[in-house]
């Protein structure tokens, strides 16, 4: 069975972490906790609460080592599920252009980049000015479009990116 230190009996926790704050030893501060409390408090009850409250603070901060890997494998986790859901919407767009549906590649591609920018507002690392593609959904001007003018317009809005980018052919 262990047996609870002095200190933590009486309460004085705080006021032993005062003492040594103000650069008391370990022998001053129990011969003030025992002038102030009338018990016996031996350099070495000292000593051992500071050891005691050392190890109980690393424990801490394993634990707490512990829980931020946990937080970030699972933001990694929906990162990449959201990484998934973006390119399958690529995917799409690309599917619906091959089908003759302008409307359909073009709905599918707005919409990946709404939730790439959104992800890097979430990740906090780009700006709003780097959004992947920006395409004003104007229906009457995208019908009477071809494809050449919608890669054209695909193709403009990444170049201010990346230059190595390649846009869809």
């Amino acid at each position: 069975m262990v047996k609870i230190n002095t200190i933590v009996k009486l309460n004085l926790e705080t006021r032993t972490k005062n003492l040594r704050a103000e650069g008391k030893s370990q022998e001053e501060i129990a011969v003030i906790l025992s002038e102030e409390t009338g018990q016996q408090i031996t350099k070495h009850t000292v000593s051992r609460y500071f050891l005691a409250d050392m190890d109980a603070k690393a424990e801490v901060i394993e634990r707490s080592d512990k829980l931020k890997i946990k937080v970030c494998e699972a933001e990694l986790n929906t990162i990449n599920q959201r990484m998934s859901v973006i390119m399958s919407l690529i995917e799409i767009g690309a599917e619906a252009r091959l089908e003759g549906d302008r409307r359909g590649a073009v709905l599918a591609l707005k919409t990946a980049t709404e939730a790439l920018h959104l992800l890097n507002q979430r990740l906090g690392k780009l700006t709003p000015n780097n959004t992947l593609i920006q395409i004003n959904n104007n229906s009457s001007k995208l019908d009477y479009m071809s494809d050449v003018e919608l890669i054209e317009i695909i193709r403009l809005e990444q170049n201010p990116l990346n230059q190595e980018v390649d846009c869809i052919d």
